[in-house]
């Protein structure tokens, strides 16, 4: 063999020898004080909880607030961050506020769609315009 062909050997086996290595991640576990590395994720001895509706929307509001809060315009400025305004719905004891969600897919019911319609700029709720929104996914089962 030459030396090229030896050199060219070397950089395929390293190149292969590499590229699996980063095939897939590597999960450290520890379980009754032994050590093993697997490539699924290590096992937990806890039931994971999915988190509750609250917990999501207060996720959603940290980083809406966090990244200034403001939606993209058509020319790609950063608008004014939709306005919060609280209310009751005395029928339902719930207060709902306009946190710049704007389809029917956002909503959780069909008095939640009909606030933002009546109180929240640039919702998209009410294609047909007839003063009913989300009647296919909230308001007309």
């Amino acid at each position: 063999m030459t030396k090229v062909q030896i050199a060219v050997l070397t950089l395929v086996a390293f190149t292969v020898s590499f590229n699996c290595m980063g095939a897939g991640q590597v999960n450290r576990c520890t379980k009754d004080g032994s050590v093993t590395y697997q490539s699924e994720p290590c096992p937990t001895s806890e039931a994971r909880q999915a988190p509750t509706v609250e917990q999501l929307n207060a996720e959603r509001h940290k980083r809406i607030r966090q990244s200034g809060g403001g939606a993209r315009t058509a020319g790609g400025a950063l608008s004014a961050p939709p306005q919060t305004s609280d209310a009751l719905q005395p029928s339902l004891g719930v207060s709902y506020r306009c946190d710049g969600r704007t389809y029917c897919s956002q909503m959780t019911s069909c008095s939640e769609a009909k606030y933002f319609l009546s109180h929240c700029p640039s919702v998209k709720m009410d294609g047909d315009g007839d003063g009913i929104p989300c009647e296919e996914q909230w308001c007309n089962r």
